[in-house]
């Protein structure tokens, strides 16, 4: 859980996470970048557009996916809704996929379009979405915050439940790494979340993720993360609302079914963090799946990820399809 471990990046293993001052606060000020909302009316939602098929998995047929856009306070989030099959009148459960640090919304390896495609297969829509940042978000990645991607994922999630085809009484959410502390909150303290999976979630209050460079955001105003093929600039809100953050306590009274993926050999969050997330969680309902071998993304090898999308689709299929 530390920058040098690429700060619980979704793929783990791709990004060169080399921390570099950034520019300073006098000729650059952090200050003026703000993720509460300036304004208490909501962006309208932009009509929606298809976009392309998730990738196919195992021979089945990609889930049918549309661009959408959510209002969320003082801007929009960028999102891919995925319907499987309808029949006139009918519901469907539905599934908010929630991405880590420095991801996107369809995943490192497309985990997020490939779970996607495997959900409808069964009956299940899900809509993934992209943080500040990220993606097609239209938010600067100094815009990210522990409270932005949480008021981000609730509008996301309000989003789902309110869709005419979608049964609102049957939405799960899940998140991997960072998004599995993000899910982890919003499940714990926005009602109606029928089911909380997390993959490779870092779960954990108060965690303190790089302390020296959280100084030096202190110093600068911001910290720079060389991500291969671009920068990453995380503020100093960042650093502090991560710090000040407590996904554990928050989940701690959700008493829906609960299930935790994890990779043996994970090298950033360390599987004892979801040991400790279970034992605390309320529910009497509450799986642990260990991939042995598998990495923090589950995209080291191809069947760790196999693994981590059948084994999240059965027991998604099996909680929401009764």
């Amino acid at each position: 859980m530390l920058i040098a471990a690429a700060l619980l990046l979704a793929g783990c293993g791709t990004a060169d996470s080399r921390a570099k001052p950034g520019p300073s606060p006098a000729t650059d000020p952090v200050s003026t970048v703000s993720t509460a909302p300036t304004s208490p009316d909501p962006i309208a939602p932009v009509p929606a557009r298809p976009v392309a098929s998730a990738s196919k998995q195992s021979g089945s047929l990609a889930a049918p996916e549309t661009l959408v856009w959510i209002p969320a306070g003082d801007h929009r989030v960028p999102g891919t809704l995925a319907m499987p099959a309808l029949a006139r009148g009918q519901t469907v459960p539905a599934v908010l996929l929630l991405h880590g640090d420095f991801s996107s919304r369809d995943e490192n390896g497309d985990m997020f379009g490939r779970l996607a495609a495997a959900l409808s297969d069964r009956g299940i829509a899900s809509l993934r979405i992209d943080f500040a940042g990220s993606g097609d978000s239209e938010e600067p990645d100094l815009a990210l915050d522990y409270p932005g991607m949480v008021l981000d994922a609730t509008a996301s999630l309000a989003y789902l439940q309110q869709q005419q085809s979608v049964d609102a009484t049957k939405v799960a959410v899940l998140g991997l790494s960072r998004g599995g502390s993000i899910a982890a909150t919003v499940a714990g303290t926005v009602p109606g979340v029928a089911a909380l999976v997390s993959w490779s979630g870092a779960i954990a209050n108060a965690y303190e993720e790089d302390p020296g460079a959280h100084e030096l955001a202190r110093q600068d105003g911001e910290v720079v993360i060389d991500l291969g093929d671009r920068d990453f600039h995380l503020s100093l809100a960042w650093f502090d609302t991560i710090l000040d953050s407590h996904p554990l306590d928050d989940v701690a009274g959700f008493s829906n079914p609960v299930l935790a993926v994890v990779g043996s050999d994970d090298g950033v969050v360390s599987p004892e963090i979801s040991d400790i997330f279970l034992a605390t969680v309320a529910s009497a309902d509450k799986t642990l799946h260990t991939i042995s071998g598998g990495d923090h993304g589950f995209t080291a090898e191809p069947e760790y990820g196999d693994e981590a999308i059948a084994v999240t689709t059965d027991w998604l299929a099996s909680r929401l399809l009764t």
